[in-house]
């Protein structure tokens, strides 16, 4: 659910989808058929095979240091803060984090998305903090039980 370059697999639209382009995230089955030029995949094997960037002795490297200006893909707007909140507070810590953010995003899917929505409940539960998250969740919860 957290891939090698930082991005939230879980929390993309592409991953959440049912159709034959579903990414399988990052070292899923089939990824290097569907990704096979991946840059951070081929900049690991070079450099020691971490799982994450993070774990390498040159992170943050370019990559990181210099804002992403060729993909407009918004769900990279967290990578780096992502990354280092799962160096800073442990991998582990991080994946409970996001595992909270995926059972809010589940939530969401399965009873307010028409099928015009997934893009956007994707967005909101990746780029808001888990705090804001757990609010809005227990308010439409709280709401939702007087109707």
């Amino acid at each position: 659910m957290f891939s090698l370059c930082g991005l939230n697999c879980g929390l993309c639209p592409n991953f959440q989808t049912e159709s034959a382009s579903k990414c399988p995230g990052c070292g899923g089955e089939d990824f290097a058929l569907k990704h096979p030029s991946c840059k951070v995949i081929n900049c690991s094997k070079k450099h020691g095979q971490f799982e994450y960037c993070f774990q390498c002795p040159s992170y943050p490297c370019e990559k990181y240091l210099q804002p992403n200006t060729v993909d407009s893909f918004i769900t990279y707007a967290n990578v780096r803060k992502d990354m280092e909140k799962a160096q800073h507070y442990g991998i582990e810590n991080y994946k409970a984090e996001l595992n909270e953010k995926l059972l809010i995003l589940e939530y969401l899917l399965t009873n307010f998305n028409d099928g015009r929505r997934k893009n956007y409940y994707c967005l909101a539960v990746n780029l808001l903090d888990l705090p804001v998250l757990q609010s809005i969740h227990r308010q439409i919860v709280d709401n939702i039980s007087g109707l």
